[in-house]
């Protein structure tokens, strides 16, 4: 385990431009924060490049990596939040990949961050293998996605698919609408691998995409509620997969 050294201004200058979406994606590196989302993204064996301490004495992550002595003003340029708690890391962004699956979603034009992480994290809780997204949904090396998703972005299977790429991949594509004639509770799981589109809060699933060929699906909610936040949908949505899912298997 590294002691700590000190760091130089032009190298905090250098991390503050990681704040940046332009910069992220140039230097394919990132800072992330917190000893909960750390400890979260070593189980997933991932290890970082280099350690931002505030406290000689604080607790130590168990990496033999160059590690920094930060003081507090500078931990507010390198990090996202407000309010940064005092330990930091510097991270590789999250890579996208495919992989099997038997369930995925697809999210169509989610652009809010604590929605998209939180549905990774969803995704993380109830096995859900792939996410699927469309180009106008959020960043995902956005901090704040990363956070949300307590690092999930970079356990689960994530790749951008335009609405024509969805339409021509080999699966059974289904929607969830609250005006959707079946219940969601009424879904009998398919043998085939099978994409469920959500669309987000404000625009709902895009017109392309329901078509009369997919099923629409509906959550039963309250006649007094409109609509659900797309992270609450997708909680429901992945707890019937992962509960009905696994009867099917046995």
């Amino acid at each position: 385990m590294s002691d700590l050294n000190p760091i130089s201004k032009a190298r905090i200058s250098e991390l503050a431009k990681l704040r940046q979406k332009k910069f992220r994606l140039q230097e394919g590196k990132i800072v992330l924060e917190g000893s909960r989302l750390l400890q979260q993204m070593a189980s997933y064996e991932l290890k970082p490049f280099e350690i931002y301490y505030a406290d000689r004495s604080q607790f130590r992550l168990p990496y033999d990596v160059p590690a920094y002595l930060v003081q507090e003003q500078d931990f507010k340029r390198i990090c996202d939040s407000e309010h940064p708690p005092a330990l930091a890391a510097l991270y590789p962004v999250p890579k996208e990949s495919v992989k099997p699956f038997q369930q995925a979603l697809y999210l169509d034009g989610v652009s809010d961050p604590g929605n998209l992480g939180t549905i990774f994290r969803l995704a993380a809780a109830f096995e859900i293998k792939q996410i699927f997204l469309s180009p106008e949904c959020c960043e995902i090396a956005n901090p704040k996605v990363i956070r949300a998703s307590m690092g999930a972005v970079y356990h689960i299977a994530h790749k951008t698919l335009s609405h024509a790429q969805l339409l021509a991949h080999p699966s059974t594509k289904l929607y969830l609408d609250m005006n959707a004639r079946v219940p969601l509770q009424n879904h009998v799981l398919s043998p085939d691998p099978s994409v469920y589109i959500l669309g987000s809060e404000a625009h709902g699933v895009s017109k392309e995409l329901i078509h009369p060929t997919h099923q629409g699906l509906r959550i039963e909610i309250s006649r007094g509620m409109e609509s659900l936040n797309v992270a609450i949908t997708a909680g429901i949505l992945c707890h019937h997969l992962f509960v009905f899912g696994n009867n099917y298997s046995a």
